[in-house]
């Protein structure tokens, strides 16, 4: 099992890619394919039937330019990505271990993001195979897997987001940010940056990483918390460099002191007009609707970077996508709630994958009567989850059924299933849905202990014990 310092079997996109081909786990389409709407639907075809990775190589219009799309989709994907086995337990006990053994990031002179350099009116976003994905989309979305990296005004640290971006005209982006008060859709990492930098008139310096080793890719998109200690850089480029067992290698930018992964594939330079919107969307979301978005931030481009014979990555936005977001985010979440509350008894914190900020599954070592509320009131704190379930330390948090079993046998509506906090509304979507309306949140007790009526024991074999036959399963030669 790999430890905290585990040094995976690559070093870049490309060499993953090798990894996967490897193993069988890619496949390669050569007929041509047209990126709007037939390349989408492609891909989340491949996606329903777990299907291998894709390289696109003949998209129609970008002659020579490949595409590669579903690199992380499976459970083998990812655990290659991770250096583990193929179990969701093993890969999010990586993301945990990752997320508290940090590793500083390494500045480097050059890197082959650098091999080609295209200033002013040349760098054109037309050159780089950007699809319709969906097919009422309202235009061609570009960073569907991008970091997109910011400064923090203020304190001077990056960020690493990953927010979609909207191709506007060839040097031009729309940035998925609505406004409402202080925050923005883009979070309170690259939204904030921008939104500082606006106070006082100023544009903000934006790169948009294409193509990084997942890794990288996977700390854009998962709720990394602040760095403690003497790591002061990047929470993301820190994280990833945690689970990769060695520092992100960055570069300077041509244009601005933001620093990108030396192995990009691709690096879109530019800044964030102050004070300037624009529409953009319609967008197939992972909340399973259509969103859009009139008062999205405004990217002008300054310089492209990229590799020789660049190999772009993209994704299809769905319900179940190309991205294991039920581990990322439950990794990050437990990782982050241990240390804010202090509460080491929690064993395990799971996101399954039901919809955006849906539900959360906690499990832990319960020590009072009290406890599953606070646990609640933390989570709370941190992130708007609408619907939590706490239960006991025994439980299988990836099992449905275990779960839903101490609900129905140790909840009492009255006493145990509690009114949470009042999140903002959506206004994420086109459908017709209302989403305007203020969200509560609710927390279900679903624990055993501590309750008016004593439970006996579960009749459920023991973790110990499961751990201690599954490692002679090859032995038993059993499926």
């Amino acid at each position: 099992m790999a430890d905290a310092q585990h040094r995976v079997a690559y070093t870049d996109m490309r060499e993953f890619i090798e990894l996967l081909d490897e193993k069988g786990l890619v496949h390669r389409v050569t007929a041509e394919v047209d990126p709007v709407h037939e390349l989408g639907a492609i891909t989340a075809r491949s996606l329903d039937r777990h299907g291998p990775a894709i390289i696109f190589e003949n998209v129609k219009g970008y002659p020579g330019k490949p595409m590669v799309v579903n690199l992380l989709s499976t459970p083998e994907q990812v655990a290659l990505a991770f250096g583990t086995e193929p179990t969701e337990e093993q890969v999010q006990g990586a993301v945990v271990r990752g997320m508290d053994h940090r590793l500083p990031s390494l500045e480097v002179e050059t890197g082959p993001c650098k091999d080609v350099i295209l200033m002013g009116d040349d760098a054109d976003l037309n050159f780089i195979p950007t699809p319709v994905w969906h097919e009422h989309d309202g235009g061609q979305f570009l960073a569907t897997t991008a970091g997109i990296v910011t400064r923090d005004p203020l304190t001077g640290i990056l960020n690493v987001g990953l927010y979609r971006t909207m191709i506007k005209d060839k040097h031009t982006m729309s940035l998925a940010g609505g406004i409402r008060g202080r925050a923005s859709s883009t979070g309170p990492g690259g939204g904030d940056h921008i939104l500082d930098n606006e106070a006082v008139g100023k544009p903000t310096p934006i790169a948009v990483i294409m193509g990084t080793d997942p890794l990288v890719t996977l700390a854009a998109g998962s709720p990394v918390r602040p760095n403690g200690g003497e790591l002061e850089g990047s929470m993301e480029y820190e994280a990833a460099g945690g689970w990769r067992g060695e520092g992100t290698k960055l570069v300077k930018c041509e244009t601005s002191d933001l620093l990108v992964p030396a192995d990009a594939e691709v690096v879109i330079e530019g800044f964030v007009v102050p004070n300037e919107r624009t529409s953009e969307g319609p967008h197939g979301e992972s909340t399973g609707f259509y969103g859009e978005n009139h008062e999205a931030f405004v990217i002008k481009v300054t310089c492209i970077t990229h590799r020789k014979d660049p190999l772009t990555y993209g994704l299809i936005c769905l319900r179940v996508e190309d991205y294991p977001r039920q581990l990322l985010r439950s990794g990050s979440m437990q990782s982050r709630l241990i240390q804010q509350t202090g509460k080491t008894n929690i064993r395990e914190v799971y996101f399954p994958e039901v919809g955006r900020h849906g539900m959360l599954i906690v499990s832990a070592d319960i020590q009072s009567k009290e406890e599953p509320r606070e646990i609640m009131e933390a989570i709370w704190d941190a992130e708007s989850w609408r619907w939590i379930i706490v239960v006991d330390e025994d439980c299988d948090v990836r099992d449905w059924e275990d779960v839903i079993w101490r609900v129905v046998s140790a909840a009492e509506p009255d006493t145990d299933v509690f009114p949470g906090r009042e999140f903002p509304p959506m206004e994420r979507s086109s459908a017709d849905v209302d989403f305007t309306a203020p969200r509560r949140g609710v927390g279900i007790n679903a624990s055993l202990k501590f309750k008016d009526n004593e439970f006996p024991p579960v009749n459920k074999v023991s973790r110990e014990l499961t751990a201690r036959v599954a490692a002679r399963w090859d032995e038993l030669g059993l499926p």
